[in-house]
């Protein structure tokens, strides 16, 4: 975010400046996180806060169906927007001390010094993510596009036929090895589509291939302690693949109960906000880059894999 310079027509400094002077301040955000009040139930509270000099912005919405979207989306990218107004309030202000937010107690040894409340200006907000279940591959890229429209929400590809489309499946293949875990990552990028491993050279990604040493026995039945993680099984304990990638073995074990790993993973959310024509008294900007605010949200599929 680019530094706001604020043009301060202060009445209190006429009498100091006959002349009329005009004061600039530089007013500096670029490296402050953007924070999240999470304790009121009624509004969604986002601000920046700086010591030196003591100053906070601020931005007050209310919590609404839509307004719950911008922190966790059902499809990315999801945009929104809104003016500011009676209910949702822009403001700049200063302190005779750092300012605290979120606390159930005010601080009364902190003095609001001056407040200023945007008069106008739209608040655009675009929240995205780019992989729905956290498996290292993009959502885009989990669907073969068989419709031809490059949109992975519809016809999505769902390679183990489980009910769950690959861009929220971390077991594409259903072999109770997460696809994350597929991929030796000899290019560092943490994407198993890319720099992709065949173990056993059939044209088959590991991720996508239930029986990833072509054995014969299906990976996720090479694993002997029944623990539903195939990876922590070995022939001896000197050799360096595990029994689902070792061709030298094909011993089956009975399947765990219950067969298969519940799906659960994080999924990082970043939640974009600008504001265009902010009517406030003394920033003089057409466009403010508010900042980013990052959450994640833990989901948990709850159903019978086949």
């Amino acid at each position: 975010m680019r530094n706001i310079f604020v043009t301060l027509f202060a009445l209190f400094l006429m009498m100091s400046c006959n002349d009329g002077d005009i004061i600039t301040v530089n007013i500096d955000f670029d490296d402050i996180a953007l924070e999240l009040c999470e304790n009121d139930i009624s509004n969604y509270i986002l601000y920046k806060t700086k010591s030196d000099p003591a100053e906070s912005l601020s931005l007050i919405f209310p919590r609404t169906t839509a307004n719950d979207l911008i922190f966790n989306p059902e499809v990315s990218p999801y945009e929104i927007s809104f003016d500011l107004g009676v209910t949702n309030v822009f403001n700049y202000r200063t302190y005779n001390q750092e300012p605290e937010f979120c606390t159930s107690i005010p601080n009364s040894n902190i003095i609001i010094q001056e407040d200023y409340e945007a008069q106008g200006g739209t608040v655009n907000v675009v929240a995205d993510f780019t992989d729905s279940d956290d498996d290292g591959i993009p959502n885009e890229d989990e669907d073969d596009n068989l419709d031809g429209d490059n949109n992975y929400l519809t016809n999505p590809l769902d390679t183990d036929n489980d009910g769950l489309p690959n861009y929220i499946d971390q077991d594409d293949d259903n072999d109770n090895v997460l696809t994350k875990d597929e991929d030796d990552d000899g290019d560092g990028d943490g994407n198993p589509a890319t720099g992709i491993r065949d173990t056993d050279s059939d044209g088959i990604p590991d991720y996508l291939d239930d029986d990833d040493d072509d054995d014969g026995t299906i990976t996720r039945l090479e694993d002997e302690d029944e623990n539903r993680n195939p990876t922590d099984d070995f022939l001896t304990d000197t050799d360096d693949l595990p029994r689902y990638r070792n061709p030298n073995t094909n011993q089956e074990f009975l399947a765990p109960s219950p067969e298969f790993r519940v799906v659960s993973y994080i999924r990082t959310i970043r939640s974009t906000f600008t504001i265009e024509n902010l009517g406030l008294e003394i920033i003089s900007s057409d466009f403010l880059n508010f900042g980013t605010y990052t959450t994640t949200e833990t989901f948990t599929y709850d159903i019978i894999k086949t």
